[in-house]
């Protein structure tokens, strides 16, 4: 961390995020019931509870579950030991984190976390990471070579064999402007064939009150964007899906104890 209130991240540096405006990484964070979030995450996610969606926190908790269960896919089915979380948010306190996820089935799984908020980032290297199955650093997605590219990730991951991709919770904090489906397909670009990508996208196709949801989220630092179906299928192409396709997060091969309804698209591919 530097003086001037940024910290070092692959090619440049990453701002801190403001205080005083509701942020991603927090607010993920007091959805699934932890500790690291200020008072204007909870003001805005208790106003889109009390006005808007009562069940909102259930919502998020399903793309979570979608993570946990695409994760134990990726390890145990696909037989995939090199993971990349992108956007990896906060760690979490009530759920398990990626790495614990993979090593429960495979203790031998790398696992790097990466995001541009560098409070998440430290606290991620704090609690979680040992420096050598499991590191985090700062970094864009919008920049994916640099991620790809850094010292970090490589002294982990080895680029030449499969690696799971987790664009989790992310697509829809990305505007048009950013051009997802052009960095998701340069991040295919730059992983092995066999790799994966786990991804999920907020739609008001599957729940209109989403409409409302962006327009509150405007307010804070990290607005949101509604995508549908086919948006989705655009941003991914390229990556071949795997069995049951694009579906409710909910509805990617649930388990009995999984009692959740989500209102985001979740798929996850791999590449040929």
């Amino acid at each position: 961390m530097s003086d001037d209130g940024t910290a070092d991240g692959p090619r440049g540096r990453s701002p801190l995020p403001d205080p005083t405006a509701a942020h991603a990484s927090r607010t993920y964070d007091y959805h699934l019931g932890g500790r690291d979030h200020l008072g204007p995450d909870r003001a805005l996610v208790d106003e889109v509870e009390s006005t808007l969606m009562p069940d909102v926190k259930m919502r998020v908790r399903a793309q979570r579950l979608f993570l946990e269960r695409a994760v134990r896919y990726l390890v145990e089915e696909a037989g995939v030991r090199q993971l990349l979380d992108l956007g990896c948010g906060l760690p979490q306190q009530r759920m398990p984190n990626v790495h614990e996820i993979a090593h429960a089935a495979a203790p031998g799984t790398r696992t790097v976390y990466v995001d541009n908020n560098p409070v998440a980032v430290a606290h991620m290297q704090a609690l979680q990471t040992d420096g050598d199955l499991t590191v985090a650093f700062t970094g864009d997605v919008r920049r994916p070579e640099d991620i790809l590219d850094d010292p970090q990730a490589r002294a982990v991951l080895d680029f030449d064999r499969p690696v799971g991709v987790l664009l989790v919770g992310l697509l829809h904090f990305l505007s048009d402007a950013d051009e997802p489906a052009g960095l998701v397909a340069r991040i295919r670009r730059g992983v092995a064939p066999g790799s994966h990508l786990v991804a999920s996208q907020i739609s008001a196709e599957l729940d209109p009150r989403v409409e409302r949801l962006t327009e509150v989220w405007a307010r804070g630092a990290t607005p949101m964007v509604q995508r549908g179906r086919a948006e989705l299928e655009r941003i991914t192409a390229g990556w071949e899906p795997v069995d049951p396709g694009i579906v409710v997060a909910h509805e990617w091969r649930p388990r009995a104890g999984d009692r959740t309804e989500g209102n985001a698209y979740a798929l996850v591919a791999v590449r040929p």
